[in-house]
C-alpha cells in the first residue's frame, strides 16, 4: 500500500509540475530500488528557499558541503532548518517557467521532516 501512495504521489507531483513548468530536454536518472534501500533518506541544511505555485525548491547543503536542489510539495521550511527527505528521481536540466531558472540537477523528493538532529 505504501508503494502504491508513493507511486500515485510521483504521478501526480509529474502532472503538476508538467502543468507549472516545462523541462528542457529533462534527463531522468534511474533510481533502482536498490539505491533506496542502501541510502533510503538525504539530509542537510537548508541553505535557500524559493516557492513556485505548489511546490518549494529547497538548496540543500550536505556535511560534505555540496550543495543540491531538491523540489518538494509546498513546505514552510526556513534557511537554517536542518531536514531530511526520500529521493524520488533526479533531473537534468529542468527549467521552471514560474521561477524563469533552470537547474543543472533537481531531485524530486517526498517525506521532508523537518528540524531533525544532525
Amino acid at each position: 500500500m505504501k508503494n502504491i501512495n508513493i507511486l500515485l504521489s510521483l504521478a501526480f507531483l509529474a502532472f503538476n509540475l508538467h502543468a507549472q513548468n516545462t523541462p528542457a530536454a529533462p534527463i531522468v536518472k534511474d533510481i533502482s530500488a536498490k539505491d533506496s534501500q542502501a541510502q533510503p533518506y538525504y539530509q542537510g541544511e537548508v541553505v535557500a528557499i524559493e516557492h513556485a505555485g505548489g511546490y518549494t525548491y529547497l538548496s540543500i547543503k550536505e556535511h560534505s558541503n555540496e550543495t543540491f536542489w531538491v523540489a518538494v510539495s509546498r513546505a514552510e521550511a526556513k534557511v537554517g532548518d536542518y531536514v531530511r527527505f526520500q529521493k524520488e528521481l533526479v533531473t537534468e536540466n529542468f527549467t521552471s517557467k514560474i521561477l524563469n531558472k533552470t537547474f543543472k540537477e533537481l531531485m524530486f523528493a517526498s517525506n521532508l521532516q523537518y528540524k531533525v538532529p544532525k
